[in-house]
């Protein structure tokens, strides 16, 4: 007899489990596809954004190697037609490209604006502050001391990756103004800066040794004396 139950308890199961998947059906269905469609255009977005990089990245190398080649008019028109349609930092390396041209080419004013727009499409603090040094080096002869400070001084703060190449240019402006006492200041600095590169160590103990020691202060008692010697 408990296998008849069992019988009629199974049937029972089964045909309301038929009901269920016949009232629920269309619903299934509307899931399932809209699961299917939704890897499908997972996988397809993934597809496309790779091989739009991939176009980019095929793009931006034809042009650097007319650039590397010398063909440097090639070069500027191949990475203006790139540059406006490229992804911010791809757009970023392009503009530092046509800076480099400008700046070969002698326009300098140019160069400096490109590499500061080049600037503003990174967020990599290591390319963002290259391209600010450059905008100040291809320039540097035009500047005085205190432009460069206000243009350098974020570089030059703690764990910025080119402080060091930042205070040295500032060392030779100040050197090359006359401002002697602030040139010994960042030279002493890079020359005692044990994390600074050799190389700029060593210029800057090479620059402090033709500078000489800082001059003493003449009292008032000392400037008498030597006015009563000549007399």
């Amino acid at each position: 007899m408990s296998d008849v139950f069992n019988e009629v308890d199974e049937e029972l199961r089964r045909d309301k489990a038929h009901e269920l998947f016949t009232r629920y059906r269309p619903f299934i269905i509307v899931v399932t596809l809209a699961i299917v469609l939704g890897v499908s255009g997972y996988k397809g977005w993934q597809w496309n954004t790779t091989q739009q990089k991939a176009d980019a990245a095929e793009r931006y190398t034809a042009a650097s190697r007319l650039l590397a080649t010398g063909d440097y008019a090639g070069a500027e028109k191949a990475l203006e037609s790139f540059k406006d349609g490229a992804s911010k930092g791809y757009r970023g390396l392009t503009l530092m490209q046509l800076a480099s041209i400008k700046a070969q080419a002698g326009k300098t004013a140019e160069a400096a604006a490109l590499y500061t727009q080049a600037a503003d499409e990174f967020s990599d603090p290591l390319y963002k502050d290259i391209s600010q040094l450059r905008a100040v080096m291809v320039v540097a002869d035009q500047l005085s001391l205190a432009d460069m400070d206000a243009k350098l001084a974020l570089l030059t703060g703690p764990g910025r990756p080119f402080r060091f190449t930042a205070r040295e240019l500032l060392a030779a402006k100040a050197f090359e103004e006359g401002n002697l006492s602030r040139a010994r200041e960042d030279y002493n600095y890079l020359s005692f800066a044990l994390d600074a590169p050799t190389g700029a160590r060593n210029r800057a103990s090479q620059a402090l040794a033709l500078l000489g020691p800082e001059p003493q202060a003449v009292t008032g008692q000392e400037r008498e004396e030597n006015k009563e010697a000549t007399q």
